[in-house]
C-alpha cells in the first residue's frame, strides 16, 4: 500500500506498508530488516516507492510504522481500570479505535459513579461487569479491524476475489451492510445477558420518541430511564432515573442504563423484578 503526500513546494511524503504476522492479540510487524536502520529502510523500501532522477535525489528521513494488534488480558486489576487505547490497540482500519473507546468510557463511567455514590447491593459485582462486557467487544474490534485492513491489502488473486466479493455482499444485502456498519460503529454491539431475559436485555436501545422527549436527551444527565405505560406510578428507588413514557399504548417496560443500554425489559408489569434491576 503506497501513499503520496504534498507537504509543501517540491517536498513530498511517500508511504509504503508491508503487513506481516497473525491476527490476534499480537504484535503485526513488517519485516524486521526494515527495523534495524532508517538506512535499511530507505534502501529496502524507498527505492521501489520513490523513482530516482532530478526531482528525487534529497530524503530528508524514512522509517517504518508498524500496525500493532494487541490487548490486556483484564481491564480491571484491583482499584486500576483500563479502557480505550490502554486496554486495546488495532488497526485504525473502519476507525472503530475512537467509537470503541469512548463506549469503555461509558460503561465504566456509570459504574463508577453508582458504587460512589452507594447506589449498588454489589459493587464489585458491578464493577466486575466492566470487563465482562467491553473485554470481548474489543477482541472483536481487533479481528474486524485486522481483516478490513487485510482485505485492503490484498496481494494475490484470490484474496482479491475474497475481497471483491465481501464488498458487493455488503453492498447488496441490506441485512449484512447493517450487521457490518453495526459492528464498525458499534452501535450494533449487545452485552450477555441472564438466561431467561427479555429478548431487548443487553441491546442497545434506540433513541426512542418518548412523551418527555428523546430518549438520548434524557439520558444526558447520566441517570438511568425507566420507560413505561402512561398509568405506571414511579417507583422509589435509591438509584437516581428519569421516568418517561411510551406515547403510544405499548405495555413494554424498559429500564434503559446511563450508557444507553437496555438492563432490564418486561412486557408485563412485574414491580420486585424491576427494583431488583435497579439494586444491581
Amino acid at each position: 500500500m503506497v501513499g503520496d503526500g504534498l507537504i509543501e513546494e517540491g517536498v513530498h511524503s511517500h508511504i509504503a506498508a508491508r503487513l506481516g504476522g497473525q491476527l490476534g492479540q499480537q504484535s503485526i510487524a513488517p519485516d524486521r530488516g526494515l527495523l534495524r536502520h532508517a538506512e535499511s529502510v530507505r534502501s529496502r523500501c524507498c527505492p521501489r516507492v520513490i523513482p530516482t532522477g532530478p526531482d528525487h535525489r534529497t530524503h530528508y528521513g524514512c522509517s517504518a510504522v508498524r500496525s500493532d494488534e494487541r490487548q490486556v488480558p483484564a481491564y480491571r486489576v484491583g482499584r486500576v481500570f483500563l479502557a480505550g487505547d490502554a486496554a486495546h490497540v488495532h488497526s485504525p482500519a473502519g476507525g472503530q479505535g475512537m467509537n470503541t473507546g469512548l463506549q469503555d468510557a461509558a460503561n465504566l463511567s456509570w459504574k463508577l459513579a453508582a458504587v460512589l455514590r452507594g447506589e449498588s447491593r454489589a459493587p464489585e459485582a458491578l464493577l466486575d461487569s466492566y470487563h465482562a462486557e467491553r473485554h470481548p467487544v474489543g477482541t472483536k474490534v481487533l479481528h474486524s479491524s485486522g481483516a478490513m485492513i487485510r482485505l485492503a491489502m490484498a496481494r494475490t488473486l484470490p484474496q482479491r476475489a475474497v475481497r471483491t466479493a465481501v464488498a458487493g455482499l455488503l453492498a447488496r444485502v441490506r441485512p449484512a451492510g447493517d450487521k457490518a456498519m453495526g459492528l464498525i460503529s458499534g452501535i450494533g454491539i449487545a452485552y450477555p445477558a441472564p438466561r431467561g431475559s427479555h429478548p431487548l436485555t443487553g441491546k442497545r436501545a434506540p433513541d426512542l420518541g418518548l412523551v418527555e422527549g428523546r430518549l438520548q436527551e434524557l439520558l444526558r444527565d447520566g441517570t438511568f430511564v425507566l420507560v413505561t405505560p402512561a398509568d405506571t406510578p414511579t417507583p422509589t428507588s435509591r438509584t437516581p432515573l428519569v421516568h418517561a413514557h411510551w406515547t403510544s399504548d405499548r405495555a413494554t417496560t424498559l429500564l434503559v442504563r446511563p450508557d444507553g443500554y437496555v438492563a432490564w425489559a418486561s412486557d408485563r408489569p412485574d414491580p420486585a423484578a424491576l427494583q431488583t434491576a435497579l439494586a444491581r
